[in-house]
């Protein structure tokens, strides 16, 4: 058994497909210095062949997932950045090298700088640095690869990694599961698999040594698990979880347009994160009420230069008048140094994850900020918006982030432009300072939501990336849980809502806890995580979440409060958390 990272739910049987998609061996070569410019229009030759190249799978894949299509932009602008080209032609004008030892120099000065980035969204991005780079690379050298093209019967595709071309060009009838050696969560294959129901697992190391094609294979998307030459007992076990997940997906989407109610009325909403427009048309699907995190940096990523105020207002408009009449948070901009983009000015950092990021780059750069809250406040006339503050840490940073918004306001009243007077703003609590002072921060904000990502990060100086240390990053910890009651209970004493907006509010396991540590307003989600966090909530009270959470809180270490919550959800909903019994619906 092989352990990754799961990406796509669901599980896989059959006859496995390698794939080489090992990375060409790039020898340096001494170039003469009469061929430099010929070596430079190379380079560039072999990268507008690769733009024409997504160009073209672009045109294939946006019937697949608007999303997937829209990765597809991001990897061409990838192929755009200055910094990445000039950086490149200048190592060839320097060492006289050939291009493709050139590039590969440049790839991996940016290895090392997205290695440094405590973003889990963005260190993903390092994989499709590497993956539309290496194209570049086969060009260069006119590498042929093996077309999946060709595939006649169902498989599991198995190999190092998977390209935009290869997922596009797969006979989608024929792909059972896929699992690739590299990857995260945010990887394009994750996103296309689960656009396309196909369970996959990334992630798993040196997983093609060890299968050859036509090894009967299972693909857990589950549990994140691979298991090569499966004997008779675990065949069986994992064709029945096969079955029962299928029929469990269907049973909680027979439930998404009831409430979101425990069984003694407690409410709660169910919203969404999201980075993209394109993904709040699936929201409804999933029975979200709203989005909970609107991650603007994607706007920023996926763009030749900094996005105007009417560009941000234009996207801000159509999410909302897509989410009618559901609310829309959207958070300012919360990126930084970490993130490297050529269009912010910003020198690099020995440690971004306690640098210039969030609130603090926008009030450091306040034209950054005027133009995120001027779309945000045009945008505002056309359906519910909220405005969230991220990376705060002071009373101070609020202040003068509310000093720019009514600035903003005063200057679209001067330009006769409407907007929404009373508009709603909050405040990201995640880190530790602004959890010590959320009763000073909710007098200056209407709401805050918790960031349980990088609150935790931070409370247990945990990077969770960091395989060295990611053991140690414990969500139920007992300091976190202490630090999330103390929030819910000085915001519900001063009638202020709080929401959470972190992975822990769309992991079900959490749920049954987190609304006994408090008074709960949202929960903001991947969409696909509601409809199960759903079914949790509609069948517990919120005394019975209560008795739960204390009894956690009396706890001293993370292993106990793990053993404990685990094995109560377990009990309480074998169907759901029980993998022993495969998602017997029978056993609930």
């Amino acid at each position: 058994m092989y352990s990754g990272i799961a990406v796509s739910s669901g599980v896989a049987i059959g006859k496995a497909y390698l794939l080489d998609r090992s990375k060409v061996c790039v020898i340096k070569r001494n170039i003469p210095e009469k061929e430099i410019e010929k070596e430079i229009k190379r380079l560039r030759d072999a990268i507008a062949m690769s733009k024409a190249q997504m160009q073209d799978i672009k045109q294939k894949a946006s019937s697949i997932a608007d999303k997937y299509s829209i990765i597809l932009d991001t990897y061409t602008l990838l192929l755009e950045d200055d910094i990445l080209v000039n950086e490149t032609i200048e190592t060839i004008r320097r060492e006289r090298s050939n291009a493709e030892w050139a590039l590969t120099e440049t790839l991996e000065k940016f290895t090392n700088l997205f290695n440094n980035i405590n973003d889990d969204y963005l260190k993903g991005k390092r994989d499709d640095l590497d993956l539309v780079v290496h194209g570049v690379i086969k060009n260069l050298i006119g590498h042929h690869q093996e077309s999946l093209e060709d595939i006649d019967e169902p498989v599991i595709v198995i190999t190092h990694e998977l390209s935009p071309s290869d997922t596009i060009i797969m006979p989608k009838n024929h792909i059972l599961g896929m699992a690739t050696e590299v990857g995260g969560k945010t990887s394009h294959v994750g996103i296309f698999a689960s656009a396309l129901g196909i369970p996959a697992v990334v992630g798993l190391g040196s997983l093609t040594q060890f299968v050859n094609s036509g090894d009967r294979v299972i693909v857990d998307g589950i549990q994140g698990e691979i298991i090569v030459d499966p004997d008779k007992e675990q065949l069986n076990h994992y064709q029945k979880k096969q079955k029962n997940y299928q029929r469990y997906e269907k049973t909680l989407l027979k439930d998404i347009g009831l409430e979101a109610e425990t069984l003694d009325g407690e409410k709660v909403q169910l919203m969404a994160n999201i980075e993209t427009i394109h993904e709040a048309k699936s929201i409804r699907k999933y029975g979200g009420e709203g989005i909970g995190l609107y991650r603007t940096e994607f706007l920023y990523l996926a763009s030749n230069s900094l996005p105007t105020e009417n560009d941000l207002y234009s996207n801000f408009k159509k999410v909302v008048q897509t989410m009618e009449p559901y609310p829309v948070v959207i958070r300012t901009l919360d990126i930084g140094a970490d993130k490297q983009l050529s269009k912010i000015n910003n020198s690099p950092e020995d440690n971004p994850a306690l640098g210039l990021r969030g609130i603090r780059l926008s009030l450091a750069q306040p034209d950054l900020l005027m133009s995120q809250l001027k779309g945000i406040l045009r945008a505002s006339l056309y359906g519910k918006i909220k405005i969230l503050y991220p990376m705060v840490s002071s009373v101070e940073e609020i202040v003068e982030a509310n000093d720019y918004l009514e600035k903003a306001k005063e200057e679209l009243r001067n330009s006769q432009i409407p907007f929404q007077e009373d508009i709603l703003v909050g405040a990201m609590i995640e880190t530790p300072a602004a959890a010590l002072i959320v009763d000073r921060i909710l007098e200056l904000v209407d709401y805050v939501s918790i960031g349980t990502n990088d609150l935790i990060q931070y409370v247990l100086a945990v990077d969770r990336i960091n395989e060295n240390v990611a053991h140690l990053y414990q969500p139920f910890h007992p300091s976190v849980l202490k630090i999330l009651k103390e929030i819910f209970v000085i915001a519900e004493n001063m009638g202020k809502p709080v929401s959470i907006c972190g992975e822990l509010g769309g992991d079900p396991i959490a749920t049954f806890l987190l609304l006994g540590l408090g008074k709960v307003h949202e929960l903001s989600m991947e969409p696909h995580s509601i409809p199960k966090v759903k079914k949790i909530l509609r069948k517990i009270t919120l005394k019975e979440a209560r008795k739960l959470a204390d009894h956690a809180l009396s706890l001293s270490t993370s292993e106990e409060i793990n053993r404990f919550i685990n094995n109560e959800m377990r009990s309480r909903f074998p169907s759901d958390f029980d993998r022993d019994l495969a998602f017997d619906e029978k056993k609930e």
